[in-house]
This record gives C-alpha cells, sequence and structure tokens, in this order.
C-alpha cells in the first residue's frame, strides 16, 4: 500500500507502523519529525520524514588536533523532502494532510533492506535465543550466527549483528550498578528453595562485595562421599572486577571431577584465603579434608596451616610443569628430548634416591645450575614430586596432569574477565548441570551394564559387581597383568608373615608383605595405597593363598558403584543419616503399673470338647 492524501488512521501509532512498512517495502528509512499538542495533550499534527531530510551541520568550533583521534562519521543527509504530514480531524481520526513520494536519492535494494535502522529490531525470539545461548557459555556472534542458520538467513533475523551486541551491551549496563545484589539474590532464592543449600558473604564499610562462598546441597552431599581428597585452585581470575575464583573440587567414584563449592575473594591476603576456608569447614559440617592440593601461594598456605591443621597440604604438578617453559627458556623446553627426560624424572621415579639422581643429570645436561625457579622447585621437592608423597593415603588420585587439565577446561568455560557476577551464575549453574549429567550417565551405565571379563577367576568377577565402570577398567589391568606377567620368584616366611619376590617382567622385582593372620599384604609397588586399587602383585599373592575373591578391605567403598546408597535412605526419611549420634532411642522399660491387657470374654478360650470315641462293646 502506498500513502494518498486523505487516507485515515484511528490513532497515530497506526500511522507510524504504516509509514514504517510502506518505507521498509520502499527502501529508505522513516525519521520523526516535529509535531503539535492540544492544550489537552493530545497530538494535533505530526511529520514523518525520510531518515536523508536536512543537511548534516558542520561543527565549526572543532579544532584539528592531531594528539586527538576522531571518529569519521560518514554523511547520510542529502536535503531528501519525501515525507508525510498527519492532522488530526473533527471525527478524532488522523488523516494524511500532504505528503511527497519522489527521493532526491537511491533507494535500498530488497537485499539491502535488513540493513535500514527504522526496520531493525531485536525480537523476542532472538532475546530468547541470545540468553540461552550465554547459559550455554556462547557468546552473542555465535548466538547470532545461529539466529541465522535457524531462521532461514540473515534477512530473516531482523536486525543485524551489531544490534544483537548493543542490546546485550545495554542490558549489561542496565544490571551494572545492582550486579552483586542480584548475584546474592540468586543464592537466596536457590536457599529459600531448598534449606540444604549453603552460602555465605561478607561486604566492606561501603557495601561493597569482599568474599562470597556457596555450596549446594549437592555438593555438600558428594563432600560427605568423596570429601577426603580436595583440590583447591585459585588461580582464576574472572569477571570485570578482577575477584578470584575459587573452587573446591574433588573425585568421585567414577574417577570424574566433582564439584564442593566455590567462592569470590577481592584479594589474595592471609584473611581471605582464612575466611574462606573457615566457611567451607562451616558448610561441611566441620570435617577437614585428609589431603587438600593447592598451586603455590604463600598467603594460601598460612590459611590452610591455621584452618587445617590435620590435612596433609601439597601443590598441584600440572601448575609447577606448566610454569616450566616460562622459567628455563622456550629455546630449552622445546628441546626433542627436554620433557621425555623431565616426566621420566618427575613421574618415574619410584623413590626419593632415583628422582635425585635423575634430577641431578636434567640439571646438568640443561645447565639449569644457576636456575633460581628451578632450584626453587627443589627446595620444595617434597611437597609436588610424587615420589616423596607415596605414604599419603591415594595422594596419586590427584596428582594427575590430565585431571587437572579437565578441571582447568571445565571452568573455563564459564569464566571470562568480561563478565559480571549474574552472567557468571547462569553460565556456572548450567556448566554444573552439565558435569552431574555425566555423573548421572555413569551410574546409569555402571549399575545396568555388566562388563565383559577376560579371565575365569572370581576376582574378577568380584571387582565387575562391585567397582564403577571406569575403575572396573583400571582394575581388569591389573587382573590380566596378574595372569599373564607376575610370577613368583621366591618366598620368605616370618611366622605369620611372609616376603613374596614377584616378577611382573618389568625391571625390578616386587615385594609383597602378606600377614597371613588378618589375611592382607602390602606391595612395594604401592599401588594400592596411593591409587586405591589392588595391584597385581597383590592379586598374584591372593590367588597363590588360594583366596577365590578379594579381601574387602581392598574393595574401597569410594569407589563402588552403591557408595551412595546411604542417600537412597535418606531421601526417604527427609533427613541426613549421621555417622555421630549423640540422641539414642530410649530403652524399652515396663512402665509402672504395666500389666498384661485384660481380654474380652470374646477372646478368651472355650473349652475343648473331647471328640466322641466309638468304644468297642463288652466281650461277652
Amino acid at each position: 500500500m502506498k500513502p494518498v492524501v486523505g487516507m485515515s488512521f484511528d490513532n497515530m501509532d497506526d500511522v507510524e507502523k504504516f509509514y514504517k512498512a510502506y518505507a521498509h517495502d520502499g527502501g529508505f528509512e522513516v525519521r520523526v519529525g516535529s509535531r503539535n499538542l492540544s492544550l489537552d495533550g493530545q497530538i494535533t499534527n505530526k511529520r514523518f520524514l525520510c531518515s536523508r531530510n536536512g543537511f548534516n551541520k558542520s561543527k565549526d568550533n572543532e579544532t584539528d588536533e592531531p594528539s586527538k583521534k576522531k571518529k569519521k562519521r560518514v554523511v547520510k543527509r542529502c536535503g531528501c523532502d519525501a515525507h508525510i504530514y498527519v492532522k488530526l480531524g473533527a471525527d478524532k481520526k488522523y488523516y494524511i494532510s500532504s505528503m511527497v513520494e519522489e527521493h532526491n536519492h537511491a533507494l535500498a535494494s530488497p537485499s539491502k533492506t535488513p540493513f535500514l535502522h527504522s526496520n531493525r529490531s531485536v525480537s523476542q525470539r532472538a532475546k530468547n535465543t541470545l540468553f540461552t545461548c550465554h547459559k550455554a557459555s556462547i557468546g552473542t556472534s555465535l548466538a547470532y550466527r545461529l539466529l541465522q542458520v535457524t531462521d532461514g538467513g540473515f534477512n530473516t533475523i531482523g536486525c543485524t549483528k551489531r544490534d544483537f551486541q548493543n542490546y546485550y551491551r545495554g542490558l549489561r549496563e542496565k544490571i551494572k550498578d545492582a550486579d552483586a545484589q542480584l548475584f546474592i539474590a540468586q543464592l537466596e532464592r536457590k536457599k529459600e528453595a531448598n534449606s540444604a543449600f549453603f552460602y555465605d558473604f561478607v561486604v566492606d564499610e561501603e557495601g561493597k562485595l569482599v568474599y562470597v562462598f556457596w555450596a549446594d546441597a549437592t555438593s555438600r552431599k558428594n563432600y560427605s562421599h568423596f570429601g577426603d581428597l580436595v583440590s583447591f585452585d585459585a588461580t582464576f581470575s574472572t569477571n570485570q572486577y578482577g575477584v578470584k575464583f575459587t573452587p573446591f573440587t574433588g573425585v568421585n567414584h567414577h574417577t570424574q571431577s566433582v564439584f564442593f563449592g566455590a567462592g569470590f575473594l577481592l584479594n589474595e591476603k592471609i584473611e581471605s584465603y582464612e575466611w574462606l576456608f573457615k566457611t567451607f569447614l562451616s558448610a561441611m559440617g566441620g570435617k577437614a579434608p585428609s589431603l587438600i592440593v593447592t598451586d603455590e601461594d604463600a598467603s594460601m598456605k598460612v590459611a590452610i596451616d591455621s584452618t587445617f591443621p590435620e590435612t596433609v597440604h601439597r601443590l598441584c604438578m600440572w601448575h609447577i610443569l606448566e610454569k616450566v617453559p616460562e622459567k628455563v627458556g622456550h629455546a630449552r623446553s622445546n628441546q626433542e628430548e627436554f620433557w621425555p627426560l623431565l616426566n621420566a624424572c618427575v613421574w618415574g621415579s619410584e623413590n626419593e634416591d632415583e628422582f635425585e639422581t635423575r634430577w641431578n643429570a636434567f640439571i646438568a645436561k640443561y645447565a639449569l645450575e644457576r636456575n633460581e625457579w628451578m632450584a626453587n622447585r627443589y627446595a620444595i621437592r617434597e611437597s609436588w614430586v610424587p615420589a616423596y608423597l607415596k605414604h599419603i593415603p591415594l595422594s596419586g588420585i590427584l596428582r594427575t596432569t590430565s585431571r587437572s587439565e579437565s578441571a582447568n577446561s571445565f571452568f573455563k568455560r564459564f569464566i571470562h574477565r568480561k563478565l559480571s557476577l549474574v552472567e557468571f551464575w547462569l553460565r556456572f549453574d548450567t556448566a554444573l548441570e552439565c558435569q552431574r549429567q555425566e555423573e548421572l550417565k555413569e551410574d546409569h551405565v555402571s549399575l545396568h551394564t555388566t562388563p565383559q571379563w577376560i579371565t575365569p577367576w572370581p576376582m574378577e568377577k568380584q571387582g565387575s559387581i562391585l567397582y564403577t565402570r571406569n575403575v572396573f577398567k583400571r582394575f581388569q589391568t591389573e587382573v590380566i597383568a596378574a595372569r599373564d606377567r607376575c610370577s613368583v620368584v621366591s618366598i620368605t616366611p616370618f611366622e605369620s608373615i611372609k616376603m613374596v619376590f614377584i616378577n611382573d617382567e618389568s625391571k625390578r622385582d616386587r615385594v609383597v608383605r602378606w600377614c597371613t593372620t588378618s589375611i592382607f599384604g602390602n606391595c612395594s609397588c604401592m599401588l594400592f595405597e596411593t591409587m586405591g586399587i589392588p595391584c597385581r602383585h597383590i592379586i598374584s599373592v591372593a590367588r597363590g593363598e588360594k583366596l577365590r575373591e578379594l579381601p574387602e578391605a581392598y574393595i574401597l567403598k569410594r569407589f563402588q558403584k552403591r557408595c551412595k546408597r546411604q542417600q537412597e535412605y535418606e531421601g526417604f526419611i527427609g533427613c541426613q543419616i549421621l555417622e555421630k549420634i549423640e540422641i539414642h532411642p530410649p530403652t524399652n522399660v515396663r512402665s509402672k503399673g504395666g500389666c498384661k491387657r485384660i481380654k474380652k470374654a470374646k477372646e478368651l478360650s472355650k473349652p475343648r470338647k473331647r471328640k466322641n470315641v466309638k468304644q468297642d462293646p463288652p466281650a461277652q
């Protein structure tokens, strides 16, 4: 439809919609012009213009200063007179009183009309797509591309990528001042929905957020099962405020990373870490971990020593080895044999003497005697080198490089230096749900499938029944090695102790110290002590002792399929079953005057009738 003089409209909004629709088809943009109001505030007339009406004003007061960068502007206005003029009639309708249809410039072709400003708007569908994508840690640009694919092309989206970005920028600007308040409100809503959700925060004298910590019900329950080993990482600088994101993680029964809780810290002072660790301890019912692995930080070490005095503190190998290229120089670290030799030294050394011999050879080969950083790493070797940590139960579970890389990659999905706290929470909540979905999937596979047995040994079947799928794979490897590679070299008895020497086709023989009284043994390889899985050598000795199955002590609860079975019972009764019981049920004591219940008449037993016995007649 084209505008014509005399065309009527019920209201001014209809006029604007009509003319903009006409402009969209015609290939030009619309600008709203002047208007007049009546005494009662009603619009009496209004002008709608081509956006290129008039001319750009030149700014005579601007001076050409080379030090200042000027934004180059394009000239859009060219004096085009195309317009419609609308007046209010006596019947309270609006009529086109006059108009000019012709333009003095080229009009946009149909393929260019989506770029006309007055024709563009961010639709509700586009907004919903944008919000959904940000929850999944998908940025604005990729969200726009997704719209382009799902909506059938750029022409059907209704806006440009810049409009999309400007809309989201406006949203962030809107919540900027209320960001911290909105974030705490999100935590409070979680608390209202589930009383087991825990959070705490601190603000300074000016009301600015300084510290915050949170852990939901699932995180706290996971800690009760797997909280003996904790990894704490404070190397994530996140969001637009530069605060530290500090997650607590562990390892579940599928050997997956599991989230225990997290916090934000404004600084890395001792008192900041002390507040965080004490709050974490409070959230977890006062139960401290047996082992905590962290990055290297002096303030953190002081806080851990004061808050977790009984906890063993060790450093993360991944963070240390990641810094090696920077500290020794890329020219050295890029040499072909550099990493194989360093990994053999750090990972392959089974005892302290072996590590020190290999370390000294490595330092000499690459002329690192005067490297202060390498010297300091050697000085603190007892806190990060595996050969010095074998006496710590299950210390090998958290020290793997791949696990640290996986956890680091997981958290970086929703961490970005430009994110607000609210944006962070949306991404974090979605990512955590994905992590837990992976655990549920492994639960299903472990509980409802049976792995294939390689040997006829009952021990392998025992492991397949009790262990989760991922742990059984590792155990099965040891069972097969016990069958194919292990042979007993000699046995030395000492009363109730047997020293069994085993060759497993490796460079060194292993010694299993087996107690025939407790039916339990320890191996010199210390796989069970460090990883929680019986080694091939112990399996060989157990078979030699005519045991069909491994003793229960070798099947750790934290790796069993049913390790969370208690959680089902707690869900049924609606509360947590405590390990430490302080209130006991009353003793069954008969009260004063207690007696048996008096039975009713109909309950009393009636005298039994004698049966008629047919007697023989007396003999005549």
